[in-house]
């Protein structure tokens, strides 16, 4: 039994504008898996390290929403399709929270594909929200959730299409017979990544979503309903400050700040090149990039995005961290939780690699069967992040991130201080790489001079500011092994002296 992943957008890791991945080096292990416990078979709940998840299948693509003290999660996972028992790729699985016991349910399967529709091949990415949508099939019942999913007939993963289901329960659902975005004609990718908001808390559905024709780039398309079903588009949503050599300008999700009036949506960073993860192309970015906007320049692009926070491998320990999804209310608002405090709940590689993998091997260590779902509390007053040198007793790391403990890594000494966003001038980004299985070291360079990109540590400065007390940092070599130095020496015995900038103190 082959195992087929509905992949999130045109450029996803490794997808070639295809659904499709074959997953060629896990294929003989999955099988002994599915000999063993047979297709479709429960494999338990989330695995160490994840907050979503089953053991050995892909979990990804979530959408969560909060109602009263209950968190509900949908997200797109690899089981039995229920109308199709040979067909065991993508379904929509569903899990509950309770915050006051909590009690986790789940997770269960509640969509698949319908043999011989529109989306007979492949059912994903959906989003989740609550309304009251009006006899959608004629027959004088209403329903209180639609889910707005991602699915395609096409073997090889091209024509995407977003279609809707209703449900009263958000367990139980019913699918409208045909898509209400469609890309069934499309010879690249379609349309796909939905996000949704309720503009009215009954049917006044906003749906924004990627669109990918044929090889053109990746746009994000803005169209409006009254019932949930049929859309006008009103326009294509800003780039403006998406400049960074991070972002991918594809997402996982986006969501409504009712009380600022400000967008929030969280992007993928870029995938990293196959020439510095061992010529293995890894299946899911680096890394997630949470921005906002103010609600009157999300089209017109007036005020750019600003740039929030970087989630990626140097700051989580995930290989990859990609397509998230952001907590919010049934109408698709982040005021809720411990707002104004953002919860996103990313796709995620899980375990990490050891501290010591070789480019290739911390690259198959995210591949879907791997691949669960996490979840990151970004806070609106954001500490500076302390750059500090670690050490094993083999070699060193400066990072401001996550550090392999159980390795032996402890703490030498705190470098300086780092802005986690552009600000008060500091401008400068500062990167978390790694060249082969050992050699950590910290670059200006967001490619890490062909090396691997861990990702962001932080922002200082290019040179010395007026009025503030900085630190400088250099980039040292003692034995091939890179450290971080404020001594432009580098000390007895090592060398470089390559001066990377200013930290504060």
């Amino acid at each position: 039994m082959a195992e087929r992943v509905h992949t999130d957008h045109p450029r996803d890791c490794g997808s070639q504008r295809s659904n499709q991945h074959p997953l060629l080096a896990c294929v003989q292990a999955f099988l002994a898996l599915t000999l063993a416990t047979g297709c479709g078979v429960s494999l338990g709940g989330p695995p160490s390290g994840a907050f979503l998840g089953q053991a050995g299948v892909y979990n990804y693509s979530p959408t969560a929403i909060q109602i009263g003290n209950v968190q509900q999660f949908w997200w797109c996972g690899q089981a039995t399709n229920p109308e199709n028992p040979s067909q065991d790729t993508d379904t929509i699985q569903y899990a509950s929270l309770n915050l006051t016991t909590h009690v986790l349910s789940g997770p269960e399967t509640v969509l698949a594909e319908t043999p011989g529709a529109w989306d007979s091949v492949f059912t994903c990415n959906p989003k989740v929200i609550g309304g009251v949508f009006q006899n959608p099939f004629g027959d004088g019942r209403s329903y209180s959730y639609a889910m707005y999913y991602v699915a395609t007939a096409s073997s090889g993963g091209a024509g995407n299409s977003i279609g809707v289901a209703f449900s009263a329960d958000g367990i139980h659902w019913r699918k409208y017979g045909t898509p209400v975005i469609s890309g069934v004609n499309d010879p690249g990718y379609g349309v796909g990544q939905p996000a949704v908001y309720n503009s009215d808390e009954k049917s006044g559905i906003w749906l924004f979503y990627e669109d990918s024709p044929g090889q053109t780039p990746t746009r994000h398309v803005e169209a409006i309903s009254t019932d949930g079903i049929h859309f006008s588009v009103q326009g294509t949503l800003t780039e403006n400050g998406l400049d960074s050599p991070l972002t991918d300008h594809t997402w996982g999700d986006m969501a409504y700040d009712a009380q600022a009036r400000e967008w929030y949506a969280v992007f993928n960073e870029s995938c990293r090149n196959p020439a510095t993860t061992g010529n293995v192309q890894e299946r899911g970015q680096s890394g997630v990039l949470l921005y906002r906007i103010p609600a009157d320049s999300l089209l017109s692009g007036s005020t750019p995005w600003q740039l929030l926070g970087s989630f990626d491998t140097n700051s989580l320990g995930n290989e990859s961290v990609f397509i998230a999804g952001l907590l919010r209310d049934e109408y698709g608002r982040v005021n809720i939780g411990p707002y104004p405090s953002i919860e996103l709940f990313p796709s995620i590689s899980d375990p990490y690699p050891s501290w010591s993998a070789s480019p290739a091997q911390a690259a198959l260590s995210a591949e879907p069967p791997q691949w669960d779902i996490g979840k990151i509390v970004w806070t609106p007053t954001q500490p500076l992040l302390a750059l500090k040198s670690y050490s094993n007793g083999i070699v060193t790391e400066a990072t401001t991130g996550w550090i392999d403990g159980p390795a032996g890594f402890t703490v030498q000494s705190t470098l300086g201080h780092l802005y986690p966003t552009p600000q008060h001038g500091a401008t400068l980004a500062l990167y978390g790489c790694k060249g082969g299985s050992y050699d950590y070291f910290v670059s200006t360079d967001s490619a890490c001079g062909g090396a691997r990109v861990l990702g962001l540590d932080g922002f200082g400065y290019s040179k010395p500011a007026a009025g503030l007390s900085l630190v400088p940092l250099y980039s040292c070599v003692f034995r091939r092994s890179h450290f971080v130095s404020h001594d432009p020496s580098c000390g007895s015995g090592a060398s470089g002296g390559e001066l990377l900038g200013y930290a504060l103190p």
